[in-house]
């Protein structure tokens, strides 16, 4: 089992909730964004440095997204840009390409905006699919969109679909054109009234009607399909709430932990 954690922090020191969290749910890779007061070091040493962040050449250049993972895993960081992050991964029984992102925010960007940045991610990933003849292709972060915009389903953004059937059917949009691979979003079947399994962010300004966004997502090339077994979004951690009033508590962060579980044994390359 491959269990994957994305968490947008809102730049609040929470080291010591991290690491329960990491410890309590098996974290492998752990993926933050807006993580600019966090003590990494701090982390490593609480963990027994069984884990270790993973940075590029240029060290720097973490400026969006950044990761951790366990030491028994290769992780290189192959591709660094002011969005994203590409690494690629051996875990011992998989290879896969990992594409951490944390796209412009919807109150001082336009769509227009991501999906330029989108273009760009695209491009690398399939530069680095060909590249690595990989196509165990992940890619998790905060998109700052939901599952119907534009920027998970136009075929010149992530040309993403909601359900296995269509990729299924046709692994390729426009096969005899323009032949673009697709990816699946598996948020569909996880969102629940019965579980209350809503979102990652709620939003609520003036007149506009509240409700829970899902903006922090995953994606997966068709080879992984059936490998997602469990997807939700964390509102506790051991025994603290990280919802206050029904919303995420501000004082921990504005987004919930997103965690991810991948079967690895029997599906892919």
């Amino acid at each position: 089992m491959l269990n994957i954690m994305f968490w947008n922090l809102k730049r609040n020191a929470i080291e010591d909730m991290i690491i329960t969290c990491i410890a309590e749910n098996n974290i492998d890779i752990a993926i933050f964004a807006e993580f600019d007061n966090i003590d990494f070091n701090k982390i490593e040493e609480s963990l027994g440095k069984m884990y270790k962040r993973i940075l590029g050449v240029q060290k720097d250049r973490d400026r969006k997204v950044t990761l951790i993972a366990k030491t028994t895993f290769d992780i290189k960081s192959i591709e660094q840009e002011k969005r994203y992050n590409i690494y690629n991964i051996e875990t011992g029984l998989k290879k896969y390409i990992l594409a951490a992102i944390h796209l412009e925010d919807r109150r001082n960007y336009e769509t227009r905006d991501r999906l330029e940045t989108i273009r760009d991610i695209m491009e690398n990933i399939e530069q680095t699919e060909a590249l690595w003849k990989c196509n165990n292709t992940i890619v998790i972060g905060d998109f700052n969109a939901n599952p119907y915009d534009e920027e998970l389903i136009s075929r010149y953004a992530f040309n993403s679909v909601l359900f296995k059937t269509i990729i299924n059917k046709n692994e390729l949009r426009n096969p005899s054109t323009l032949k673009k691979k697709r990816f699946y979003n598996p948020i569909l079947h996880y969102i629940s009234e019965e579980t209350e399994m809503y979102g990652s962010f709620y939003y609520e300004n003036g007149s506009v009607t509240p409700y829970w966004y899902c903006l922090d997502q995953l994606l997966v090339r068709k080879e992984l399909i059936n490998s997602i077994c469990h997807m939700e979004y964390l509102k506790r951690i051991d025994k603290k709430e990280l919802l206050k009033n029904g919303i995420p508590d501000q004082e921990i962060s504005d987004h919930l932990p997103l965690l991810v579980k991948l079967q690895e044994v029997g599906n892919g390359v």
